[in-house]
């Protein structure tokens, strides 16, 4: 007997890890009725950029709207240009954050260099900087002109060109991933 309760917690565990949640925030309410198959065509509305300068901004812009050009046409949507069905609106934000840890006497000890009042206090110090983007996705039918879906996911942003696409082409696919599960 000790031994089938072992064996069932060791697959109850694995069963476990194996369901892996999203990091797709989808709002609540905004996908009661939605069903992605009954609309046919789908447009873009304008996205308004700050730093209408930055060639590397509008490139990944660009970028996204293809591999969300893919997903949509994989599930039988055109794109038109003016008065589709479907309309997307993508809200864009870019933050440079820092990573920081605490300073401690053993990995940080002070070094007394013979001032009679040198005091040691634990700080935190700047060990990384990066930048992290979150994309917000909303789904607006155009009939009623209210969102349907909206979901949002945020990922670290590379430094590299080509992985910079690869970070957009995976977060496209962990949206589409959560639309279709409300699809289903």
């Amino acid at each position: 007997m000790k031994i089938f309760n072992f064996i069932a917690l060791i697959l109850l565990t694995a069963w476990m890890s194996s369901c892996v949640s999203s990091n797709v925030t989808v709002e609540e309410g905004s996908n009661g009725e939605f069903d992605l198959q009954n609309y046919s065509s789908y447009e873009f509305l304008d996205v308004e950029v700050e730093n209408s300068h930055n060639e590397d901004f509008k490139l990944a812009v660009d970028f996204l709207k293809d591999e969300i050009n893919k997903q949509l046409s994989a599930q039988g949507l055109a794109y038109k240009d003016d008065g589709a069905e479907l309309q997307i609106n993508l809200g864009i934000v870019v933050e440079e954050k820092e990573q920081t840890r605490t300073t401690s006497l053993a990995t940080d000890p002070f070094m007394y260099t013979g001032q009679r009042r040198y005091t040691w206090q634990s700080e935190e110090i700047v060990v990384n900087k990066y930048k992290e983007g979150s994309l917000t996705m909303h789904l607006v039918d155009s009939e009623s002109n209210q969102a349907v879906w909206v979901g949002m996911v945020s990922k670290i942003i590379p430094s590299k060109t080509e992985k910079k696409q690869q970070a957009i082409a995976d977060a496209v696919n962990d949206i589409f991933q959560e639309i279709n599960k409300t699809n289903n």
